[in-house]
C-alpha cells in the first residue's frame, strides 16, 4: 500500500495516538502553537506534525490563524461541550444560579450554546416575586448576537462562530438591537476585555440584563449566567455592581464545572 493510501490497521491506533498527544498540548496556559513548535514539543519529525495538523485542520479540530499559528477549532470546542452535556448542567450550576438570584434580586437564568441554531438556550431561570419582572422561558432561543447572555457566549467562542454569525443577516429583535457587523465586533472585544456582557432592550424591549461566560477545566465555553430586569429599575449603580455580581456567579459556576468535568 502506498504512503498516500489508507492508513492500515496496525498503523491506526499509533497515528491516533499521535493526533491525541497534539491536541493535547492545546492548553488554556498555552492555547496557540505553530507545527515546528508541535514538532519539537513532541518529538514528531516535522513532515509526521504537518500531515497531522492538516487532518486535525480539515476536521475542524484545529484552525489556522492569521499569524499562522494553530488554535483548537470549532469542532474540538463542540466535543468539549458535549462531554461536559453528559453531565446534568442544571443541577451542577443550579447553586450558582440560587446565588446570583439572591444577590440580584432579579429574574436569572443559564443558557448553552445551540450550533445547529447559532443560539444562546436558556436551560434554566429563577424568578423572583416583583409585580414587575422579566419572565423567561426554559427552551427559548436567542441570536447569538443579541442581548448579554448571546453576546457573553460569542465572545468567548472564537472567531469560528463569529465569522458563521456574520455570514448572515443580524435580525432586529427589539429597539437596540445591535445590527452593524462593525459595532458587534467592539462590543465583543469589550466583553473579552472586562469578562462580562451588558444589554438594554437588545433581544426584548423593557429590558436590560447582564452575563458572564462559564468555562470548564480546559476554559473551553460552556454556558453563560446572568440576569434580566425591566428598564425601569435600571440605575448605573446597579450596573456597576451587576458586573460584579454575574462575574463571581461564573467564576463560582465555573469552579463547580471543573471540580466534576
Amino acid at each position: 500500500m502506498s504512503p498516500t493510501g489508507p492508513v492500515s490497521s496496525a498503523r491506526a491506533p499509533k497515528v491516533l495516538d499521535k493526533a491525541l498527544r497534539v491536541l493535547g498540548l492545546f492548553t488554556e496556559r498555552r492555547p496557540d502553537w505553530t507545527t515546528t513548535d508541535i514538532s519539537r514539543e513532541l518529538a514528531l519529525p516535522l513532515t509526521t506534525a504537518h500531515r497531522i495538523v492538516r487532518a486535525l485542520e480539515s476536521h475542524h479540530l484545529l484552525r489556522r490563524t492569521s499569524e499562522g499559528q494553530y488554535r483548537l477549532g470549532l469542532a474540538a470546542i463542540s466535543l468539549g461541550r458535549r462531554a461536559v452535556a453528559s453531565l446534568d448542567l442544571r443541577v451542577v450550576l443550579r447553586p450558582s444560579l440560587e446565588w446570583l438570584s439572591g444577590a440580584t434580586d432579579e429574574t436569572t437564568s443559564i443558557t448553552t450554546f445551540v450550533e445547529e441554531q447559532m443560539g444562546s438556550l436558556c436551560i434554566d431561570v429563577i424568578e423572583r416575586v416583583h409585580p414587575l419582572r422579566i419572565s423567561i422561558e426554559i427552551g427559548s432561543v436567542t441570536p447569538l448576537h443579541a442581548g448579554a447572555h448571546a453576546r457573553a457566549l460569542l465572545a468567548s467562542l472564537g472567531d469560528d462562530v463569529l465569522a458563521l454569525v456574520l455570514a448572515r443577516p443580524l435580525k432586529r429583535l427589539a429597539s437596540g438591537t445591535i445590527t452593524e457587523p462593525e459595532r458587534l465586533r467592539v462590543e465583543l472585544e469589550g466583553v473579552r476585555e472586562c469578562g462580562w456582557a451588558f444589554a438594554r432592550d437588545e433581544d426584548h424591549n423593557g429590558a436590560w440584563s447582564m452575563a458572564a461566560p462559564v468555562v470548564d477545566a480546559s476554559h473551553t465555553p460552556i454556558a453563560s449566567v446572568g440576569f434580566a430586569s425591566p428598564t425601569a429599575r435600571y440605575a448605573p449603580e446597579l450596573e456597576e455592581r451587576g458586573a460584579q455580581y454575574v462575574v463571581e456567579a461564573a467564576r463560582r459556576a465555573s469552579a463547580r464545572l471543573s471540580a466534576v468535568s
